[in-house]
């Protein structure tokens, strides 16, 4: 609980400084600075001895290839949210309805992953739905 509290606290202050940043620079050049500013974080993950934690080359290569594939995403997902920003959307709408991503995510598992949808997930669906379109007007 307390690292999905952090979690929150920091996406918090990353969405408002979103929009800061927004007003003085292209969504590319921030998405750029963001990827820079990974640096350090990455530096100091290399030295963990997790790692390479895994059953398997050919599990860690796949992971890899997903690790890399949801970075690409997440990059995307980024510039898209920053370009949102920089033409005038409101951070107190944009960010919080970039973050019903979860929604996609649900479908996704259910669809392709297979997973079983409860009904305290199918009522937290209808819920996103509703936020979104409150979000929205």
């Amino acid at each position: 609980l307390a690292f999905s509290l952090l979690t929150v606290l920091l996406y918090g202050v990353w969405g408002a400084l979103s929009k800061i940043v927004s007003d003085d620079m292209s969504p590319f050049m921030y998405q750029v600075a963001f990827s820079a500013g990974l640096i350090p974080i990455v530096v100091v993950l290399l030295r963990s001895p997790r790692l390479s934690v895994g059953s398997g080359e050919k599990r860690r290569t796949r992971g890899k290839f997903y690790a890399f594939a949801t970075g690409i995403l997440g990059g995307a997902g980024n510039i898209a949210l920053y370009q949102s920003l920089s033409i005038g959307g409101k951070a107190s709408v944009s960010v919080p309805l970039s973050s019903v991503y979860s929604i996609v995510t649900v479908i996704l598992a259910f669809v392709l992953l297979k997973e079983r949808i409860s009904s305290m997930q199918k009522l937290g669906l209808i819920f996103g739905f509703v936020a979104i379109y409150l979000l929205s007007t």
